[in-house]
């Protein structure tokens, strides 16, 4: 909530099978009965066709998110959610607003997270978060751990914004 008051943008970078289908639902969720604010939540990288396919074969789901989408209120596809398809449409996303992104690689070892942590460390305002493991030598580890300036595709990157870790949602 600080982050969106401020201004800022929050990052989730996410594995692209079943770990950001989870933290998507926790996000609908949490907009949808007012926890956070409503503001647009991008999602970026393979997350969205693997949503493709857990919609079409709902019966491997939850019997919570099975019946929601047998009944059209299908939480993959809420309003909420916005795909981010092109370059173009990230420099959008980074020109924007407050945001949320959920975009793979969950480890920042490439994807598009990679691109949105190198545009937004360099502010306090904004935010990233780690909600899976983070493996020994990956930059996320790197980040997470504290490291104040890493080199990402030759370029020297500044990390001024807030790291987070919400512990106990990586198996």
């Amino acid at each position: 909530k600080k982050a969106i008051a401020n201004g800022g943008k929050i990052l989730f970078p996410e594995l692209g099978l079943g770990h950001a289908q989870e933290t998507m639902l926790r996000v609908e969720e949490s907009i949808r009965i007012g926890e956070i604010p409503k503001i647009p939540v991008y999602i970026d990288g393979m997350i969205w066709d693997i949503n493709a396919i857990h919609t079409a074969y709902p019966d491997f789901l939850s019997a919570t998110v099975k019946n929601q989408i047998f009944q059209d209120n299908n939480p993959f596809v809420s309003d909420i959610f916005k795909r981010v398809g092109s370059p173009a449409e990230r420099k959008e996303v980074l020109e924007g607003g407050p945001c949320l992104i959920i975009a793979t690689s969950g480890m920042l070892v490439g994807g598009a997270s990679v691109e949105y942590f190198k545009n937004l460390a360099d502010s306090e305002k904004n935010v990233i978060v780690f909600s899976c493991y983070q493996g020994i030598g990956s930059l996320g580890r790197q980040v997470q751990e504290g490291i104040k300036e890493v080199h990402v595709d030759s370029e020297r990157v500044h990390i001024k914004m807030q790291v987070e870790t919400l512990a106990g949602l990586s198996s």
